[in-house]
């Protein structure tokens, strides 16, 4: 799939993605927000999912929009494409975690006794708690889980590809 980028009729770049993923067009204004993001401009993103748990991030340009600025996007078969500006690779990331497969095999594990205490907090709370009360908890717990993924499972995952299999099996993905 590929999409074109137009700006005042003026033909500005050509992204494509070959794989698995997400090809997308943005557009976006701002007034009177403070940001590190440049405001008013239009890029195109390619999102690769294809080599889970890590992706490839694909970015044609950054280009600056002025009111009344006509922006075309047109959609494309496949063929030629202009090389994205920016590529950046989860596996690549400073943020990934353990160095040894051995340790980042010990984290799974110990996510997964924490994994399933919290599923007996919440399954002894049905003995004594309200329903809106079990409602809260259940979020609660979903909360941290999701931080867990964030901080810890997804890193790990991105460093240790093949240990995929065991988080999946332990129900951790």
């Amino acid at each position: 799939m590929r999409l074109s980028l137009s700006v005042n009729n003026r033909h500005i770049t050509r992204a494509s993605l070959k794989a698995k993923g997400w090809l997308g067009a943005h557009v976006s204004l701002s007034d009177g927000i403070e940001s590190e993001e440049p405001s008013n401009r239009v890029w195109l993103q390619a999102i690769d999912i294809s080599e889970e748990p890590n992706t490839v991030h694909s970015g044609w340009g950054s280009f600056s929009l002025s009111v009344g600025d006509k922006v075309e996007i047109e959609v494309l078969s496949d063929g030629e494409f202009d090389a994205p500006a920016t590529v950046t690779r989860t596996s690549e990331s400073p943020k990934n975690l353990f160095s040894t497969i051995e340790q980042a095999r010990s984290l799974l594990e110990a996510i997964k006794i924490c994994d399933t205490a919290f599923m007996e907090v919440i399954e002894r709370a049905h003995d004594v708690e309200p329903t809106e009360e079990i409602d809260k908890i259940r979020n609660a717990i979903g909360s941290v889980l999701v931080e867990i993924d964030q901080q810890l499972i997804s890193p790990t995952l991105r460093r240790h590809p093949e240990l995929l299999a065991e988080a999946q099996e332990m129900k951790l993905r």
